[in-house]
């Protein structure tokens, strides 16, 4: 089976979510889904 990774599901996010959950950092989690075009989480994709 190919380890597909998923997306994380804030809306402006760009890099892949955390195994464990469906965000990719905790900015991300707590911004949920307010319609940001810009995302802020730090991560190298989004950078």
């Amino acid at each position: 089976m190919a380890d597909e990774k998923k997306n994380c599901k804030h809306p402006g996010c760009l890099c892949p979510a955390d195994e464990d959950s469906d965000y990719c950092s905790a900015y991300c989690q707590g911004a949920g889904q307010q319609p940001e075009t810009i995302c802020d989480c730090g991560c190298p994709d989004c950078m």
